[in-house]
């Protein structure tokens, strides 16, 4: 699609994140990026273990990966620990009723920013629509990229 839309995406990207950082303010709860996506992991997963939380993340370590895991359980009370049975070496972890609640008040300030941004340059129903199916496409997309890095990986 070239540079110019490439420069489009960078700078509404940048707008978005700076809108977030101005309404979030410095505030201790507030979530990092890498937080919110762990936690938005675990919203769709349920329960997962510790390596496969890091098998999603091929540039980041393992251990970076459960350092954040352990601040959110630990000084964040939004995930809970538990050593599986079966194999001690596997940590399973999942989301507590404040991380559930942590995330969804998270994805639902999101969506409002986006459908406040939407709303106010004037998109119309059919540009959402092709914006709808234009997301769910990349998100199919990186599903099978992050899979094959997986793949590779192990």
């Amino acid at each position: 699609m070239g540079p110019e839309f490439e420069k489009a995406i960078n700078e509404l990207t940048l707008r978005m994140r700076l809108i977030r950082a101005v309404q979030e303010g410095d505030s201790q709860d507030s979530l990092n990026e890498r937080e919110a996506l762990i936690l938005q992991q675990l919203l769709e997963r349920e329960a997962m273990t510790v390596s496969e939380i890091a098998e999603s993340w091929p540039d980041v370590s393992e251990s970076t990966i459960s350092l954040t895991i352990t601040r959110l359980w630990r000084e964040k009370a939004m995930v809970s620990k538990t050593i599986n049975p079966q194999n001690q070496r596997v940590t399973i972890v999942k989301l507590t009723e404040k991380g559930k609640q942590e995330i969804r008040r998270f994805l639902n300030q999101q969506g409002e920013r986006l459908n406040a941004l939407l709303n106010a340059i004037d998109v119309t129903p059919e540009e959402k629509e092709v914006m709808i199916r234009i997301c769910n496409r990349g998100s199919r997309y990186l599903d099978q990229y992050l899979g094959a890095i997986r793949q590779k990986t192990n």
